[in-house]
Parts: structure tokens; C-alpha cells; sequence
């Protein structure tokens, strides 16, 4: 039996909670009252909170369009050790991608404090969002890998909210987007830490096409776009506002070391 903390309710799930309309809401622990984090998700109502107990969880999970919050007990106590602790991992590759949102979630659908590591895809090994605007927050989004792009987190169309997340050594082997690839929409990026990802041709921490990105307040430092544009960020055909962010050390073999426009 596991003993989650019941010190305090983050105040942000409250408020998401209250939006949902949904009274009262049911907290669902995992693995107590479901095995995996998807039957979690299966069982849960709208408004609900999936919270996940410290652990090494091997599976893909779909958010299935629902409005609930799926969370670390980082949701229950604000602690950042248990975002670290509680691990969607895709076993180096066998799976991926590991957190999918492709049935029009809203920001009343939150992934927040876990950490999702291992998975690959052709593109979003590590998460994938298309046609949604979820809101994806402090979590650590690490050694992923894609073939074509986004390899830690690939967007296209929505516009979600992606701030307080941590983007370590993801890897695309062919294309864009080591941290995040951005297709159309206006997604929110911001707070965030990209260190060490890489592109093997362009973005090593950001890649943006057809889209209008609020990329701002992020460290954007120590990533990589091996052959073509942009260790830092890379922008084509794009109107994103970057603002307040601090990019560094980050290096291209071909040109803009920091940004390519």
C-alpha cells in the first residue's frame, strides 16, 4: 500500500478542478486503486485527479480527450523530488510515443510533475500532441529519441501551454526539434530549461514552422544542431514572440549558433 502525502491540494489543480464543473472530484491513486496510469485514466471522470505514486511505470498513456490532471504526488505536496520519482519510461526506444494528447484536450487537461524518459517515434518520442491544447507543466522530459522530429515533445495544431518543464538530452537522428518541434497552432513555451538536446539538422532545442509560438523565459543553453541551422532555436515561416529568455552555449555546423531565422 502506498501512502500518499495529503499535506495541501497545489492550488492551480483546485482551480482546474472548480473550472471543470465537476463537484465533487475523485482522486484516483495508482497503483492502489488502478494498476497502470492509462486504467487510471480509463476509470477516471471528468475533473478528476490520476495521482501517481512514486515508481518506474513501462507504458504508453493516451489522455483520451478527458479533462482530469495526471500527476506525481508533486500535485499533493509541491515537491520536486517526486516529479523526478514517479517515471514513464519507454525502456530505451521499445516505446513511444509515451504521452500522447490527440482528442482536442483543453487546458483543463494537465500533465504535471512526472518524468517521461526512454520512448521513441518517428516523431515525439517522448510526447505528442496534435490538434490539442493541454497544458503540460514541471515536468522533466529527458533521453527521448525521434526519427524525424520533436524528439522530447512534438506539437502540431492547438495551442497548448508547455512552462516549468525540463528538456534534457533528447535526440532527433534525421531531422528537426531535439526539445520541441512546433507545427501551426500557438502553443505557450515558457519557463522552461532545454539543456543538452540535438538536432541532427536543425533546432537542437526548438524547431517552429507555420506557427506563432510565445516562446519565453526559458534557459536555453548546451544544445545542438549538427549540420544545418540553430543549436538554440529555429524559426521558418513562423511569427513567435521569444522574450526574456537566455540562450546559450548552444552550437550548429552550419549557422546561428543561438537563433536561424
Amino acid at each position: 500500500m502506498h501512502l500518499r502525502p495529503t499535506t495541501r491540494i497545489a492550488a492551480s489543480v483546485l482551480a482546474l478542478v472548480a473550472l471543470a464543473g465537476v463537484t465533487p472530484a475523485a482522486i484516483v491513486d495508482v497503483p492502489d486503486d488502478q494498476p497502470t496510469i492509462q486504467l487510471g485514466i480509463v476509470s477516471a471522470a471528468d475533473g478528476d485527479t490520476v495521482l501517481v505514486a512514486p515508481g518506474t511505470y513501462h507504458e504508453e498513456i493516451n489522455f483520451l480527450g478527458k479533462p482530469i490532471v495526471v500527476g506525481s504526488w508533486y500535485v499533493t505536496t509541491g515537491d520536486p523530488a517526486y516529479a523526478a520519482s514517479t517515471i514513464i519510461d519507454g525502456q530505451n526506444g521499445m516505446l513511444g510515443p509515451l504521452v500522447t494528447f490527440s482528442s482536442g484536450e483543453d487546458s483543463l487537461s494537465v500533465l504535471i510533475g512526472v518524468t517521461v524518459q526512454g520512448g521513441w517515434s518517428l516523431n515525439g518520442g517522448g510526447l505528442r500532441c496534435t490538434g490539442a491544447s493541454p497544458r503540460i507543466s514541471d515536468c522533466v522530459i529527458r533521453d527521448n529519441e525521434a526519427l524525424q522530429q520533436g524528439a522530447g515533445l512534438y506539437l502540431t495544431g492547438g495551442d497548448p501551454i508547455v512552462e516549468g518543464n525540463r528538456f534534457e538530452a533528447n535526440e532527433v537522428t534525421q531531422d528537426s526539434g531535439g526539445g520541441i518541434a512546433i507545427w501551426y497552432g500557438a502553443p505557450r513555451v515558457a519557463g522552461n530549461v532545454f539543456v543538452d538536446n540535438v538536432a541532427n539538422s536543425t533546432g537542437g532545442a526548438i524547431f517552429c514552422e507555420n506557427s506563432s509560438p510565445v516562446i519565453r523565459d526559458n534557459l536555453i543553453d548546451g544544445n545542438t544542431g549538427l549540420n544545418i541551422y540553430a543549436g538554440g532555436i529555429m524559426s521558418r515561416n513562423c511569427t513567435p514572440v521569444i522574450v526574456g529568455n537566455v540562450i546559450s552555449n548552444n552550437s550548429t555546423n552550419g549557422h546561428g549558433g543561438g537563433i536561424f531565422f
